[in-house]
């Protein structure tokens, strides 16, 4: 392995934890929301809120998924070269190797993954 390619698999690896943290942080603040949702239309018990959390996130996950699998569906589409070349200049500012329909699945996961958290959380109730 070259030092080059040792290089752009650090910045792939950079890439991809900092979508991962994106969706962390983003399916944690859609869980609150949620939970609180939950709580005050299900009669205020605990376990109403989690449930609307455990649903929630599933469907926002899952949705995610189908949208890289449109995506990748789409992929011999030509879009316009002007478009494109001004979306890649701005998407690079955030993320230097990987792609849209990486950082969309790596939030999917992110939001499949507290989805399990709180059905663990909702066994244990």
């Amino acid at each position: 392995m070259t030092l080059s390619r040792k290089k752009m698999v650090k910045k792939v690896a950079l890439d991809v934890l900092k979508a991962f943290i994106i969706g962390v942080a983003a399916a944690a603040a859609t869980a609150v929301i949620l939970f609180a949702g939950g709580f005050f239309f299900g009669s205020f018990q605990i376990v109403n809120g989690f449930e609307v959390v455990k649903d929630g996130l599933l469907l926002i996950g899952a949705i995610g998924l189908f949208l890289v699998a449109g995506m990748l569906l789409a992929k011999g589409k030509k879009e316009n070269a002007d478009e494109k070349k001004e979306a890649k200049n701005g998407w690079r500012q955030h993320f230097s190797v990987i792609g849209l329909k990486t950082v969309v699945l790596m939030i999917s996961v992110a939001f499949l993954l507290l989805a399990s958290v709180a059905d663990l959380i909702l066994l244990n109730l």
